[in-house]
């Protein structure tokens, strides 16, 4: 549960299936996640950093460590 009270996950934008498009609360298109969709999603390191920066402080309400990260790439690359 998010500080606000409101249930915030990657979902609420992204859907729960990453190989899908999201929409973000601007309703403005997010493309897939998952490599398998989106063969481009983690070609540029500044731009990675940059949307896990905004992402992890927006679900999580912190910095997300090198792991979860690392995790969370890992798991998008194994979705087929």
């Amino acid at each position: 549960m998010h500080s606000n009270g409101k249930k915030v996950s990657c979902a609420t934008c992204h859907t729960s299936d990453p190989r899908n498009q999201g929409k973000t609360r601007a309703n403005k298109l997010i493309e897939p996640m998952a490599t398998i969709a989106n063969p481009q999603r983690f070609t540029d390191a500044a731009k990675v950093e940059k949307w896990f920066g905004r992402n992890c402080k927006d679900v999580l309400e912190r910095v997300c460590t090198a792991q979860e990260k690392g995790d969370y790439i890992q798991y998008l690359i194994s979705v087929k």
